[in-house]
């Protein structure tokens, strides 16, 4: 049958809408991106460094371990990133190791993003997408409509399956920050248990019981809007280990987390401990707070002002992407690196028409 795939944009960014069976939308992924996707398994430094990383023990039986559990347990995720990988003409192994990055022990440095929630009167999940410099230019937005499944709005780096920053499906808005650990489990990947949850959870409930299901090799911290209800709850999922704590209620309206567990075991390194303090020590709102109070913290300063990360030599690392959904006024904003924001519901995001 194939896919039907077109390029638009939202604003300054640029906006991929594919749509048919799963496999024909990840072989038309793989085709359109084939340079990003190219570059990152001949160019990347990540991919030298997982090479050699799995040539020898421990990481050749870690690789071993994950990638059995991931295929024994996300076999469809597993098959849409077959199909990506074909249709970029790259070894579907390359692809592998790039997914399964954080799933092989601490190999490379830390990675970065920072999250806020808030639960009033109104409801909001807001994220900084951060990435290394090398992927300026190569992400993009990506709304999916596989026949079957959920249709789900997603920020997209070409080479990784859709599911490990953010996310808008029919009914949820998620948020992921990565929890790599230096001693990862025999259990599945990360960014197939992220896609698994996209492909497979329309409520809040079924997103934290899918999680405490899946054990996964390290972990990821979720912040799960339900945008119908308003209900938030952020879950910390780390090998075996889970913690949810719901938004709002006795625990205050505001949320936060970076790229440090909380209250389950996970890798803290500098960056993620500064941005912590800042937003910890963020005093609330004088009322319910807008897309702009979240702007301004988020993509406004650098820390000890806001979160906002700029590249240095010693860490060449940038806030990319803001992403604000007011999940009561039923609104998202999107603000690239330097760009005026973008507001568009979000209902829109999954069926741009």
């Amino acid at each position: 049958m194939g896919a039907t795939l077109r390029e638009q944009n939202l604003g300054p960014m640029r906006w991929l809408v594919v749509s048919g069976e799963a496999a024909d939308c990840f072989r038309a992924l793989g085709g359109h991106m084939r340079a990003e996707i190219r570059e990152a398994v001949t160019e990347w430094t990540s991919i030298r460094r997982l090479r050699e990383h799995v040539s020898a023990p421990p990481g050749r039986e870690q690789l071993a371990a994950v990638r059995a559990a991931t295929q024994a347990g996300f076999a469809a995720e597993w098959a849409e990133l077959a199909a990506l990988a074909d249709g970029a003409g790259v070894p579907m192994d390359d692809l592998v190791l790039l997914n399964l990055r954080g799933d092989l022990g601490q190999v490379e440095g830390s990675f970065n993003c920072s999250d806020l929630a808030w639960r009033g009167e109104r409801s909001f999940i807001a994220h900084n997408e951060d990435q290394g410099t090398s992927m300026t230019g190569k992400c993009l937005l990506l709304t999916l409509a596989i026949e079957g499944l959920p249709p789900v709005f997603a920020f997209w780096c070409p080479m990784f399956l859709p599911g490990n920053t953010f996310w808008v499906s029919d009914e949820l808005v998620v948020s992921v920050d990565s929890l790599t650990v230096p001693e990862p489990g025999p259990s599945a990947g990360r960014h197939f248990i992220a896609r698994g949850l996209q492909r497979r959870c329309q409520t809040v409930d079924e997103a934290i019981g899918f999680l405490r299901a899946s054990p996964c090799a390290s972990g990821y911290a979720y912040t799960i809007g339900d945008y119908s209800a308003g209900a938030i709850a952020g879950v910390e999922a780390v090998r075996d280990e889970h913690h949810v704590r719901e938004v709002g209620g006795p625990s205050g309206p505001l949320f936060w987390h970076t790229n440090h567990g909380r209250h389950v075991s996970g890798t803290v390194g500098a960056s993620t401990c500064q941005r912590a303090a800042v937003l910890a020590a963020t005093p609330l709102p004088g009322g319910e707070p807008d897309a702009a109070w979240f702007l301004r913290l988020l993509a406004g300063a650098p820390v000890p002002d806001g979160v906002r990360v700029d590249p240095s030599e010693q860490q060449p690392v940038l806030t990319l992407c803001t992403f604000i959904a007011d999940l009561t006024g039923g609104e998202a904003t999107l603000q690239w690196r330097d760009e005026l924001p973008v507001h568009v519901p979000l209902r829109h995001l999954v069926a741009p028409g």
